[in-house]
This record gives structure tokens, C-alpha cells and sequence, in this order.
């Protein structure tokens, strides 16, 4: 009997030590699981478009597909402009916002009627001028380059109270929006906790305190979002570390992003890139933008219908 009760408590024992051993040595995924979400991880080496980029879009934040060309803003303090090029790189248009300057333009997205500019960055978290801009498509000129003016929304993230200077470590940045039918939805870069909180304007272009309406553990910054052409797949990138990311939503109710399938998409192969946008094209196919950093700036296709499958 004693042998018995010996061998049953080492049999215990080594049950405890196997398990906190596996546990501090084993490699577990991030928790970056929301409340219904069924996740999944990849590694992906995307596609290369073209890096043989215009030093004038080096800066390259924002990403819209429009007229069979990818529209891009610059980064904070750059001309107030657009520029418009073709997958091999080629710059086509070129549209001046004359009444407004580029404080920090961090995302670009449309519907039928509108381009959107999201003047919201805000890398110290005391920004109280935060805006939307609109420019109206069919009084876009049909020259190469030309000048526009732009409608301004002012907007503000309900839940901050504190503007005090925190450099990259607060969670009231943004850096990526989508239009989808009446509104607009925002994706917080928290630097703080790497989540993401969703935020949503209407359309009707008036001052706007948006409340928060749900929230990801994404476990990156986010920098980019963009909605497939029907409204039934959210794409978000950004980046960790400058090791760069997609996630994919899919099989959600209405528009609560979260709350159906996702895929998370490890693309660092892409090694030190900065990747900022993310689009549809009218097709469907996908692509992500990046800075130039010490690798050039460049456009790559995310072939993501691969995992059509698992986001059904």
C-alpha cells in the first residue's frame, strides 16, 4: 500500500513538473482573439507589384483604388495632396487639396460619391483638431494634375480625457478607415496595448464625438483597413516590431466586424518594411502598400482567396 501511495504522488509530481515546464518552453500563439472569433495563423510571402515607385509618393500612407489606379496621400507635413499610379508604378494624376493643409493624413477611402482623407494621425496622443476631409468625385478634372477643394468633418474619440504628450505610448492614434453604406468605421493604433477599438461616423459631415463601438486584441498597430466590394470581408494590416500583418474578418452579422471568422497573416518575409494601406480593387484582389524605409517603397497583392475556405 505504501509503494502504492509513493508511486501515485510521484506519478502527481512529475504530471506538475511536465506541465510547468511545457508551459514556460512552449511557444504560444498571441492573444489577439476577440469574443467570437475564430482565428487562425499563416505565413505568407506576398506578391510584388511593383517597388519602381516616384520618389514623390516615398511616403505613401493611404490607399484607394479609383479609376483603375491606386490613390495614395503622404504622411504628416507632406504636400496636401493626392497621386494617382498604375500597378507598374506610374504615376498618373496628381490632385491638389487647396484650402486644407496635410497635418498628419494617415488613410484614404471612398464610396460612389466620395474620396475621404483621414487627417487623424496623432503619434502624441494631443491632437484636438482631428478631421475627416472630402473631396466629391465628379468634380475631379479630367487632366493629369489639377487642384480641388475639400469638405472638412471635425471629429473626436469620446473616451479620451487626458492630452497630456505620450510619444507612441497612448491608444488614441488612428491610421485606417473604411466608408461602408451611411458611416464611416475606424481602427484605433493603440501603441499602448496593441488592440484596436472600432469607432463609427455618420456621413453627414457635421462635428462628431465618436463613442467606441467594439474592440479587437489585434496585437499590432494597426495602419490600414479596406471592406471587400460586397461588405463581407474586413481587411486590416499593420505592423509589430516592423514585422508586418494582415487580418481577415469574414461571416460577421451587419457591421460587427468581430464577431464572425478571422485569419491572421504573418508577413514577415517582408523583413523592415512599413506598411501603411491596404485595398480592394473592383475586383476583389488585394494589396498593401509600404514606405520606403531602408527597402523601397512598394505595392504587393495579398492572394487571399487561398483561404476563402477557412472564412466562410
Amino acid at each position: 500500500m505504501k509503494n502504492l501511495i509513493v508511486l501515485s504522488l510521484l506519478t502527481i509530481l512529475f504530471g506538475l513538473f511536465s506541465c510547468n515546464y511545457c508551459s514556460r518552453n512552449s511557444v504560444s500563439e498571441p492573444n489577439i482573439k476577440g469574443e467570437g472569433v475564430d482565428l487562425e495563423s499563416i505565413v505568407y510571402q506576398p506578391v510584388l507589384v511593383t517597388d519602381s515607385l516616384s520618389a514623390k509618393v516615398n511616403e505613401q500612407s493611404g490607399l484607394v483604388w479609383y479609376q483603375d489606379l491606386f490613390w495614395v496621400n503622404n504622411d504628416s507635413d507632406c504636400a496636401a495632396s493626392l497621386y494617382a499610379y498604375n500597378k507598374a508604378g506610374v504615376i498618373k494624376k496628381e490632385l491638389a487639396i487647396s484650402n486644407f493643409k496635410n497635418l498628419d493624413w494617415e488613410d484614404v477611402t471612398d464610396d460612389k460619391d466620395y474620396i475621404y482623407i483621414g487627417d487623424f494621425g496623432n503619434n502624441f496622443g494631443v491632437r484636438k483638431n482631428l478631421r475627416v476631409l472630402r473631396i466629391r468625385k465628379s468634380s475631379f478634372s479630367s487632366q493629369d494634375s489639377s487642384s480641388i477643394e475639400a469638405e472638412e468633418m471635425p471629429l473626436a474619440w469620446a473616451d479620451q480625457d487626458v492630452f497630456v504628450p505620450r510619444k507612441q505610448n497612448h491608444d488614441y492614434d488612428c491610421e485606417a478607415f473604411v466608408a461602408f453604406r451611411d458611416s464611416l468605421y475606424f481602427f484605433s493604433k493603440n501603441w499602448a496595448d496593441y488592440k484596436t477599438r472600432m469607432y463609427v461616423a455618420s456621413k453627414d459631415f457635421k462635428n462628431q464625438s465618436l463613442k467606441v463601438k467594439a474592440e479587437f486584441d489585434a496585437d499590432l498597430l494597426i495602419t490600414g483597413a479596406d471592406l471587400s466590394s460586397d461588405g463581407k470581408v474586413l481587411a486590416l494590416v499593420g505592423y509589430k516590431d516592423y514585422r508586418t500583418y494582415v487580418l481577415l474578418f469574414s461571416s460577421y452579422k451587419g457591421t460587427d466586424f468581430f464577431s464572425g471568422k478571422s485569419l491572421r497573416l504573418d508577413l514577415s518575409s517582408l523583413g523592415g518594411a512599413q506598411t501603411e494601406a491596404i485595398v480592394f480593387d473592383d475586383n476583389d484582389s488585394l494589396y498593401i502598400s509600404t514606405e520606403e524605409t531602408n527597402i523601397p517603397h512598394a505595392v504587393y497583392e495579398i492572394e487571399w482567396r487561398k483561404w476563402a475556405d477557412i472564412l466562410k
